[in-house]
């Protein structure tokens, strides 16, 4: 995973203690991951969490604000546009940068289980946008990273310039978000030295379809 929401939780949820918060993120991305926003249910979350439904709204607003904060709180730890200075990046630094970005991101994943469960969630919606709420608007400031993400590439020389950027983006965002949902879906089966090293030889391959190097393979 950029600040991806104009509803926020009450001002009230950021005195919540570490234990606490991160126990009410963890039920409420585990609710909506698993039944989606319209059918997530709010005493569920609260239940889940050791919270009353009570204590809930007295941190959030409604659902709406709940899943926002799910959303931004998950992105403040995966996003990579906190992480990476577009630039400052070299021709040298590009694609390690990145690598190192991905691999951490797996890490967070797998040692915080309501990570998982958002990235998924995430991964799927980038691939399959509905338009709406949320979630359309993340997909929206995803899709705009990644152009800029590729736009940078190209000042470069280290991605390919020989298609649409937006085809490329397409291709990018394809490529990537569906390398990565098959990478969390089997995170709890293949361990986490299994799926690192299955991490970076995705990375590698998807490195290879947007370089000029290929470009140059394929005419």
């Amino acid at each position: 995973m950029f600040v991806i929401v104009t509803a926020m939780a009450l001002q009230r949820f950021e005195k919540l203690s570490p234990d606490r918060k991160q126990r009410l993120l963890a039920a409420a991305a585990g609710e909506f991951a698993t039944k989606g926003y319209d059918r997530a249910v709010l005493s569920v979350i609260a239940e889940k969490s050791g919270m009353g439904k009570a204590s809930v709204y007295y941190y959030f607003a409604d659902k709406v604000d709940l899943h926002a904060t799910v959303l931004a709180e998950a992105w403040k730890k995966l996003g990579a546009e906190g992480k990476i200075d577009l630039k400052t990046l070299t021709a040298e630094t590009f694609w390690p940068e990145f690598e190192t970005v991905t691999l951490k991101n797996l890490e967070l994943c797998n040692r915080e289980p309501w990570l998982l469960a958002v990235s998924k969630m995430l991964n799927r919606a980038i691939l399959n946008p509905t338009g709406k709420g949320v979630i359309s608007e993340y997909v929206e400031k995803r899709r705009a990273w990644e152009a800029a993400f590729i736009g940078r590439g190209q000042e470069l020389s280290v991605v390919r310039k020989d298609v649409p950027p937006e085809l490329l983006m397409t291709i990018s965002l394809g490529a990537s978000h569906a390398s990565n949902l098959w990478l969390l879906d089997h995170m709890e089966e293949l361990g986490p030295k299994k799926i690192s090293h299955l991490a970076i030889q995705t990375f590698k391959i998807y490195c290879s379809i947007l370089s000029p190097a290929f470009a140059r393979i394929a005419h």
